[in-house]
């Protein structure tokens, strides 16, 4: 069976980047808890349905569901970046993500455990954003900075948070625990716990299954 460190190589070799490959090995100490990470977040996705239990299982939901591979570089991104900020291949890594996926995610962000890409094409994660556990997400949605060259614009999401597709968050802002953010709304102040925002610019509604 091919390896990580062999799919990885894989990858790079066949969007055509040209890669210092003598730098390979400086990324296989992250493999370990960056499979051990996605297999968390793949679970999560097919709850109920599939358990994963290896890298096998791994490569074997990757050819048919790509958000998994999305998942997986940037699990193994974030961990290269939280031990070696500097590494030569991040960037190329980062790279192969977007043009594999239609995926494009800062590894200078945060996500927690139970990350679950529903639909990945066109998804943006600017950096530096702190995002909690069992993020959902939605194709074409956009987490970026409201105002150009902004680096202290952080958004801050809690648990248990879904966003709809093509949904704009932009700023420095709070999504509060359990919110939900509709299709299609542009979201530009802070969210409370347990809500649903919806439309241009997004506002609180009450929904009846939802709110009490």
């Amino acid at each position: 069976m091919i390896s990580f460190l062999d799919y990885v190589q894989f990858c790079l070799d066949s969007n055509f980047i040209k890669y210092p490959k003598g730098h390979l090995k400086s990324i296989e100490p992250f493999i370990d808890s960056s499979i051990d990470q996605t297999i968390v977040d793949a679970c999560e996705k097919y709850k109920g349905r599939t358990q994963f239990k290896n890298w096998e299982d791994l490569l074997s939901i990757i050819q048919i569901d790509p958000t998994i591979e999305t998942v997986l570089f940037y699990r193994f991104e974030r961990q290269i970046f939280l031990s070696d900020p500097e590494n030569i291949l991040l960037p190329y890594l980062a790279s192969v993500m977007r043009r594999r996926t239609g995926a494009e995610i800062y590894y200078s962000t945060k996500i927690e455990r139970g990350f679950n890409i529903q639909h990945g094409f066109g998804i943006i994660v600017g950096p530096r954003h702190e995002i909690g556990e069992y993020f959902t997400i939605h194709q074409g949605v956009t987490l970026g900075q409201k105002n150009l060259n902004s680096p202290n614009e952080r958004i801050v999401i809690g648990n248990n948070v879904t966003i709809f597709a093509n949904a704009i968050i932009l700023g420095n802002i709070k999504i509060g625990n359990n919110a939900k953010i509709g299709a299609n709304s542009v979201l530009l102040k802070n969210v409370e716990e347990n809500s649903v925002y919806v439309g241009v610019p997004a506002k609180r509604i009450k929904i009846a299954s939802y709110e009490t």
